[in-house]
């Protein structure tokens, strides 16, 4: 028996002395701590999929850094205002990266690699002060790169530019064979394939680049608070044990210097899977005086979706796994870090699993202490849509989301899924759909019993709801006929005052799609391409036709609608602005129609700027919307 015994703790001790064991902080409040390479390698395996991918997508520190670009920029009258519309954001005080911006006195745009800057001058007038391509160097065959860029913000003192670099090029696996790749067909080669996210912080007086920063990963998002900008990233793995001699921890290039993160500034949730680095980069942004810090944790593979509080920043993620008996499925959480009050930095602050999938960033809602989340779980006659409500907590040094309440019935008819979700402080508004649109008004004010209060009914569904005051609310969305089947583009205005009767204002706006055409706008699917001025009671967006007629009829305009809840018909059309007309393939060579498709429009004073990536117009809101001005962007132009 004591032979039996002294076996089994020898047996034992050999298991505890393989395991790797969790190395937590009091200051990361639940997160465990990597300590070497070793565990890291022994992390990842652990959460391999059985299914591996063959080929490899590897991330390497090869390759050129940042060089920087002075702009010869002089100086130049301006007009500088305070009226002006601003992006449209989901929290009043959190900004949103957007491809155009504007701070009263110039308008920034970017397209695709190419940053166009334009004075105002005032009444209309307008000069163009930069149009420039961006680090793109076409010339360097052994190395290709491009970047793309998508996020623009602008502070008191700089412009900030964010985007996704990628670059490409070949490897060998065994150094020792001397093959040309295009000739092998074994291929002892691989191509490797390097995305950064990338950060360029110019000066707003000379256009000059003061800061430079780029992370590896996959650009997910990104926010601005005050002087606070966070970037989030994702550095994906792939077949680890396939290629152990290569270093799988994210880097950064900070100007010229390049840099791995150290193993113990990499942190996890212990029995999660690690098959991804999440990368939350805070730069502080003051003048003169620009801070960078970096938070590391593995994370799932990606985030289905991210919204930012004033307070913190939320992942939500839903992942199909095989369990023991082969069958499929979802296991879905949102992880959440903390905002410094002080410092801006970021600190975990727990996760909580939830069922279902979230449909966007607009289904997930911080307010008075608690976190909010709606979601569709199951699919045909399965559905459930639920609305969880958690409270963060601190249980013994550890941070977690607890649950305090539920809605698991009443949210939709059967098989309906969740279409939109606005929250506004102690009410909700929940959008299905199937074949009608049942509107749901949800009283969050005891968080640990919400209930629905109202439902209204109206054909068709909203994709995106805005309120535009606490008892209205602007639907963007579709129009559908009692086969659930779209047909048109639609526009309404709801009136829940009354929350127990939800109520439709007057007719919606509807653009039926005609002769078997179709109709498309960005704006039911990015709140961000939807211009709000409740000042002049207007709302805006471009909007793209096709009618199929003798001749193929195509119509892109940005729509400008007035808001007006004592009219019949409270949502019309008032202005509509085209780009086409500047449109000339013989002389435009280079570009395509589609390129004078209206992207965004900012109004500054009483003055309309319309941008496309080809053209700016400005366009007289007192004197019947006549245009002032226009400038073409010309690409040979560099400024």
């Amino acid at each position: 028996m004591k032979k039996i015994l002294l076996f089994i703790i020898l047996i034992f001790s050999m298991f505890l002395a393989s395991c790797s064991f969790e190395r937590q902080e009091k200051s990361d409040f639940g997160l465990s701590r990597v300590k070497d390479a070793s565990e890291l390698k022994n992390l990842i395996k652990k959460s391999e999929p059985k299914q591996q991918i063959r080929w490899f997508w590897q991330t390497t520190k090869d390759g050129d850094a940042f060089t920087s670009e002075n702009f010869d920029v002089t100086e130049r009258d301006e007009s500088s205002s305070n009226d002006y519309t601003k992006t449209n954001v989901q929290v009043e005080g959190v900004d949103e990266g957007d491809v155009v911006k504007t701070d009263g006195s110039r308008i920034y745009s970017i397209s695709w690699d190419r940053l166009q800057v334009v004075n105002l001058l005032g009444n209309g007038e307008m000069e163009l002060l930069l149009n420039k391509q961006l680090d793109n160097d076409y010339s360097k065959a052994e190395y290709n790169q491009h970047t793309y860029y998508s996020d623009l913000y602008v502070t008191d003192d700089y412009l900030v530019v964010i985007g996704q670099r990628y670059s490409y090029g070949y490897t060998w696996i065994n150094k020792d064979i001397d093959t040309d790749p295009n000739e092998n067909k074994i291929l002892p080669w691989f191509l490797y394939y390097t995305t950064m996210s990338v950060v360029q912080i110019y000066d707003l007086e000379t256009l000059e680049v003061v800061e430079e920063y780029e992370v590896s990963g996959n650009l997910l998002s990104s926010r601005l608070i005050d002087n606070q900008l966070y970037l989030i990233s994702s550095h994906s793995i792939y077949s680890y044990q396939d290629f152990e001699d290569y270093d799988v921890r994210p880097w950064y290039k900070h100007n010229d210097d390049v840099n791995y993160f150290d193993y113990t500034d990499i942190k996890y949730i212990p029995n999660q899977a690690h098959r991804a680095f999440t990368v939350i980069t805070n730069i502080t942004i003051k003048k003169d005086n620009i801070k960078i810090n970096n938070n590391v944790f593995l994370a799932t593979n990606s985030w289905g979706q991210i919204y930012v509080s004033l307070n913190a920043i939320y992942f939500a993620s839903s992942e199909t796994e095989q369990n023991f008996f082969g069958n499929y499925i979802y296991k879905s959480s949102i992880v959440s870090f903390q905002f410094a009050k002080n410092t801006g930095e970021v600190f975990y602050g727990g996760y909580a699993n939830y069922l279902g999938t979230v449909i966007n960033q607009f289904a997930i809602d911080e307010y008075d202490g608690y976190l909010r989340i709606a979601t569709t779980h199951g699919w045909g006659d399965t559905v459930v849509n639920r609305l969880y409500i958690f409270k963060r907590v601190l249980k013994d040094e550890e941070y977690v989301l607890e649950q305090v309440s539920l809605i698991d019935k009443g949210l939709g008819k059967p098989g309906e899924r969740i279409q939109s979700v606005r929250f506004n402080k102690d009410i909700a508004t929940i959008v299905t759909f199937l074949q009608t649109d049942p509107l749901y008004t949800i009283d969050l004010s005891d968080p640990t019993k919400p209930k629905i209060v109202g439902e209204l009914e109206v054909p068709g569904f909203s994709t995106y709801q805005h309120p535009w005051t606490d008892t209205l609310i602007i639907g963007v969305g579709f129009e559908a006929n009692n086969d659930g089947i779209v047909t048109g583009l639609k526009l309404s205005l709801y009136d829940i005052s009354d929350t127990s009767n939800p109520i439709e204002v007057g007719k919606p706006l509807v653009f039926e799609y005609n002769n078997n055409g179709y109709a498309y706008t960005e704006s039911t699917y990015n709140h961000k391409a939807v211009m709000i001025d409740k000042s002049r009671n207007v709302i805006g967006f471009s909007m793209t036709r096709y009618e199929r007629t003798e001749n193929y009829r195509f119509i892109s305009e940005y729509i400008v609608f007035d808001v007006d809840e004592t009219k019949e018909q409270p949502i019309s059309i008032k202005h509509k602005i085209s780009h086409n007309n500047y449109y000339d393939e013989q002389v435009n060579q280079y570009s395509r129609y589609y390129n004078y498709d209206i992207k965004r429009a900012f109004r500054v004073d009483d003055f309309l700027y319309v941008i496309s990536n080809e053209v700016i117009t400005s366009h007289n809101l007192i004197n019947d919307l006549s245009t002032v001005d226009y400038i073409i962007f010309n690409r040979d132009q560099n400024n």
